[in-house]
């Protein structure tokens, strides 16, 4: 339930990407940060692919929304997200979390905090937001659920989102983060065959859904790091002066 592709900082075409999906009988949602057009992409060629987003809101957490449709999530996109990209597209959006949240939940989208303790000495999830005091504690009551296995973050840190989920009753998602084609899968949402987005997605809002996955390696996440590098090179000015802003907020909070 988390992939990347081309339209944003992945490395692998949509169209590559719904061809393995179809090849290996699994589906995948596309959540490029702040885009969507990949996910058109590859609903041309499959239709294992459930219509998703990354947004990066403007605090710095990241917000996985999914939707039914293609439709649905290009309405979502073009009213709420599409003009509020900066210069550097695959990175933060002038839109709260709090804000970012709520505007896909009244778009009926369903909304999941991705790596919610993450990311290093950056605020990538929004629980590691609340923690920080970058974010109100309430805005974790606004989520649908967590990804409680990410591929990129660690046993612990998995674990410590898995623990949250189980307390507070909330749905969980697991998601390979995956930037390159033989990530996928490395994490999963396991539900019952031959869904439509809707069925699957309404099994996950149940809690009839399973999670399994590993983490990465150390040297699997710096590898990856590598991979992903190429896309933000002709964006390095604008990503500098948003790790500014992000950190001048945590030092004011």
């Amino acid at each position: 339930m988390h992939v990347h592709s081309t339209a944003s900082d992945g490395r692998t075409q949509p169209k590559t990407l719904a061809k393995y999906l179809n090849k290996n009988d699994i589906s995948a949602a596309i959540t490029d940060h702040n885009v969507i057009f990949g996910v058109k992409e590859a609903l041309d060629y499959s239709e294992n692919v459930i219509p998703g987003i990354e947004v990066s809101a403007l605090e710095g957490p990241h917000v996985l929304v999914y939707f039914e449709t293609y439709r649905d999530l290009a309405s979502y996109y073009a009213a709420s997200i599409q003009d509020h990209r900066g210069k550097c597209p695959h990175m933060a959006v002038d839109i709260s979390t709090e804000k970012v949240i709520a505007d896909a939940k009244n778009a009926g989208g369903f909304v999941i905090a991705a790596h919610p303790y993450g990311y290093g000495m950056s605020v990538r999830g929004v629980m590691k937001g609340i923690d920080v005091g970058v974010i109100e504690s309430s805005v974790a009551g606004e989520l649908d659920g967590l990804e409680v296995i990410c591929s990129g973050m660690s046993v612990r840190q998995n674990m410590r989102a898995e623990r949250y989920a189980q307390k507070n009753t909330t749905c969980m998602t697991g998601g390979s983060d995956a930037h390159v084609l033989w990530e996928v899968g490395r994490a999963v949402t396991v539900g019952y065959a031959n869904q439509t987005p809707l069925e699957f997605l309404e099994d996950v809002r149940c809690r009839k859904t399973g999670v399994c996955g590993v983490s990465r390696s150390s040297g699997q996440n710096i590898l990856m790091g590598a991979c992903m590098t190429p896309g933000y090179i002709p964006y390095v000015a604008p990503a500098m002066r948003i790790h500014a802003r992000q950190s001048w907020m945590r030092m004011r909070a």
